[in-house]
């Protein structure tokens, strides 16, 4: 391994080394250059130049592109005045090849390329505090530094900062994590530490380095940041957690490098009367953050630049597509090979390792497909085979694989004791098909499905909001423009049902949502479970942004998935069953306000039963109820495989004992079920004819008089009045009384269908906790 060429001064935990003295920034007032480019070194200046990068999250499989960006930032300045800072989650929710290994090749490339100085990031804790401080503390060549992590007895586990010497100078490292840490991973691996407020934690540090004049240049790495990208500290929706850090950040600090939102900035703060960088570089060494800074004879900093460079994509510039080649001259670096070396003996690792079985699987896993019409073979069953059109995805449509992965989620992260509702997962984060081959599943097949190495967080969310993220499925981005996937299809965990009807106006298509066969409150509060990615907004869900609340779970969405398969398996030889059930059905013609009329007839088409995933089952019958009145069954015509109609009337006297039901519907043949609360007229009973008075026999002396003959009278059946509460978007109504009956007569005829060979109505794992 290559040795750096710089001399790195010894790490402190709060001992302080010589005496030095410490810059004053005076650097000029305004906006630093953001063109995506590497600085240059300016001719006869003395300069520190430092390159930093973060969340790099265990993607070395272009490590050798990665490390050549880092090394060519290096050339003009030369690396003996060159700095190189992780500023922490450079391992963790890592990729397959990497985690399998438990990162040490991605340690090895790091080391290889020549970092310096490691701040430790939240997911350098997710096997416990002794695994940070012992087996990643030991592989990595240099100090592994969080100045505000502290043990039960006050003592530092990490050294606080590190000094450099570079360019003549002693620079100072102070790195911080995330006081988040303690939510973000597992309680048991850092039981008795404490991750305090990191903004004083560096102020302390900085104050002891510049009391004792230790250091001429100091720089703060926090593993936190700004939850926008190219927002400096003025943009009222950065969060207080930015504001402190750009704010309360003692003045001696020259530079501060950022982390942890996986965002790209990179401007200049004020800082008193002048100005200093505040940078973040993004994620997965995509890019890299560099800062420089131009000193004066006394070591005061005079000027700083901050770009956020993308790493190079290859290193042949007439690779079809290439647009940012390496140059030759960095090419031919020992080091890349050496990475190359460490990179490929890793891969073959991970192939052998891949290979072990996981589980078992009685059919294909598929995401969403199109079918070419009249081509596809159904059985009596309904299971069906042929007609795929589409052999990737289709995004737009529900998934057996979208489900299955939701309910994975679900499931592992409720056996951690988590209050959670439900899960939904992206369907751009489903990147392969599980088939079913040989009826096993290898590790590497799980992986290759999910390979983005999200964690998993739980979302909070009113249940206006849970309704209002269906509706952006239905896509616009954040400046109201349809994008080029206009529609993407969440998947959802088997508890959570809804209806819809696309030919309503934006944002009141839903028109009915379940949880757990409970209607959806929109003033209650719901735990959804989904992937990092997705609980930051990301693919145009915007809604997901009002939450009132985020909890990281520390678990990996890999390793919830391959628990799950594990789980499965041991509970039934069969293992993982592929999801026959689709969770949201298309009703269109609902009356106004869910509201029925005694007397009035109408037509409800039902659509969007089938799944489009590889074998999916075809329904051939529909069966409907509203309230404790049957709608028969509707037999499916292929012609029109995923639409059926139900025209009926509500009889005069009413249907339900209450004002308020429910509308339901259930696919025969897959089990599937959604149900709405409606307004429907209460039953009335005729009011009965009252028997005529008996007249008394006339005198003999007067004519008797005429009795008047009864009229009888009915009462009209009362028009009942919508009750449903009102939310933005559209209603979300309360459950009705009778639904008791009205599902129990569901599942009887349920009963009927399966005792003829039909699915279960709610299959309900083994062990499920949802």
């Amino acid at each position: 391994m290559t040795t750096p060429t710089r001399k790195r001064a010894t790490a402190a935990a709060a001992v302080l080394g010589t005496a030095a003295l410490v810059s004053a920034f005076a650097a000029p007032a305004g906006a630093a250059v953001l063109s995506p480019s590497f600085i240059e070194p300016t001719a006869g200046a003395k300069q520190i130049n430092l390159v930093g990068f973060n969340d790099f999250h265990g993607r070395f499989l272009d490590a050798d592109l990665f490390a050549a960006t880092v090394l060519q930032a290096q050339q003009g300045f030369g690396e003996e005045n060159s700095l190189v800072i992780s500023n922490g989650d450079a391992v963790g929710a890592s990729l397959f090849e990497s985690s399998i290994q438990q990162d040490q090749p991605t340690i090895d490339v790091l080391n290889t390329m020549g970092v310096d100085a490691w701040t430790q990031g939240n997911h350098e804790f997710d096997k416990g505090i002794d695994d940070a401080t012992g087996r990643l503390a030991s592989a990595t060549d240099g100090p592994d530094l969080a100045a505000n992590v502290t043990l039960a007895d006050g003592s530092h586990p990490f050294d606080t900062h590190a000094i450099f010497e570079v360019n003549g100078l002693k620079v100072a490292v102070i790195g911080a994590v995330t006081e988040e840490t303690s939510a973000l991973v597992s309680p048991a691996g850092i039981a008795g530490v404490t991750f305090g407020d990191p903004v004083e934690a560096v102020n302390e540090v900085a104050a002891e380095l510049t009391a004792s004049n230790a250091a001429d240049i100091i720089v703060a790495s926090y593993h936190e940041g700004a939850p926008l990208d190219d927002a400096p500290i003025a943009d009222n929706e950065q969060s207080d957690t930015f504001r402190h850090i750009v704010e309360d950040t003692a003045p001696e600090v020259d530079a501060i490098f950022n982390a942890h939102t996986h965002r790209e900035y990179a401007y200049d703060a004020p800082n008193g009367a002048s100005t200093r960088p505040v940078i973040q570089a993004g994620q997965y060494a995509e890019n890299i953050a560099q800062v420089v800074l131009t000193v004066d004879a006394s070591g005061n900093v005079t000027k700083s630049d901050s770009s956020v460079v993308p790493s190079f994509d290859t290193f042949d510039a007439e690779e079809e597509g290439a647009t940012n080649p390496a140059p030759a001259s960095i090419a031919s670096d020992p080091r890349l090979a050496e990475i190359r070396t460490i990179r490929d003996a890793a891969v073959a690792e991970a192939d052998v390792l891949g290979a072990e079985v996981i589980g078992t699987q009685t059919g294909d896993l598929s995401r969403g497909k199109d079918y070419e019409p009249g081509s596809l073979t159904v059985a009596e069953d309904g299971t069906t085979s042929g007609g795929v059109v589409t052999t990737g995805d289709n995004r737009a449509e529900e998934s057996s694989l979208g489900g299955i992965i939701s309910q994975s989620m679900l499931e592992t992260v409720a056996a951690t004791g988590r209050d959670v509702d439900a899960a939904i997962m992206n369907p751009g984060g489903l990147r392969a098909d599980l088939l079913d081959n040989d009826g096993q599943i290898t590790y590497k097949e799980a992986a290759t499905v999910i390979p983005f190495a999200n964690n998993l967080s739980v979302v909070s969310l009113k249940g206006v909001d849970v309704k209002n993220v269906l509706e952006e499925q239905w896509q616009l981005t954040a400046s109201g423009e349809v994008p080029s996937r206009p529609y993407l299809q969440l998947g959802l965990s088997e508890n959570f049902t809804y209806i819809f009807d696309s030919s309503r106006p934006r944002m009141d298509r839903i028109v009915g949502l379940s949880i757990n066969d409970e209607p959806v409150q929109p003033d209650e509060t719901y735990n959804l479970v989904m992937p990092t990615f997705l609980a930051a907004g990301r693919d145009n869900f915007h809604s997901l942004a009002n939450n009132v609340g985020v909890q990281d779970t520390g678990l990996i969405d890999l390793d919830a998935f391959v628990t799950w398969i594990r789980g499965e398996t041991s509970a039934s030889p069969e293992g993982v069953t592929p999801d026959t059930k689709r969770n949201g059905f298309e009703i269109v013609g609902l009356p106004e306000n869910n509201t029925f009329v005694a007397g009035e007839t109408y037509t409800l088409s039902v659509g969007k039963f089938n799944l489009t995933s590889l074998g999916f089952t075809q329904n051939l019958s529909i069966v409907g109820w509203i309230g404790q009145m049957e709608l028969g069954a509707q037999t499916v015509d292929l012609a029109t495989p995923n639409q059926v109609e139900f025209t009926f009337t509500v009889p005069e006297n009413g249907i339900s004992e209450t004002s308020e039901s429910r509308l339901a519907f259930l696919a025969s043949q897959s089990g599937a079920s959604v149900s709405l609360p409606v307004i429907v007229p209460p039953l009335v009973e005729p009011t009965a004819t009252p028997e005529p008075t008996a007249t008394a026999a006339p005198t003999a002396t007067a004519e008797p008089t005429a009795t008047a003959v009864p009229t009888a009278t009915a009462t009209a059946a009362p028009v009942p009045t919508a009750t449903t509460p009102a939310a933005d978007g559209g209603d979300l109504a309360t459950t009705g009384s009778d639904e008791t009956a009205m599902f129990a007569a569901i599942a009887g005829a349920l009963a009927l269908l399966v005792a003829g060979g039909a699915a279960m109505l709610l299959r309900r794992r083994a062990g499920s906790d949802a």
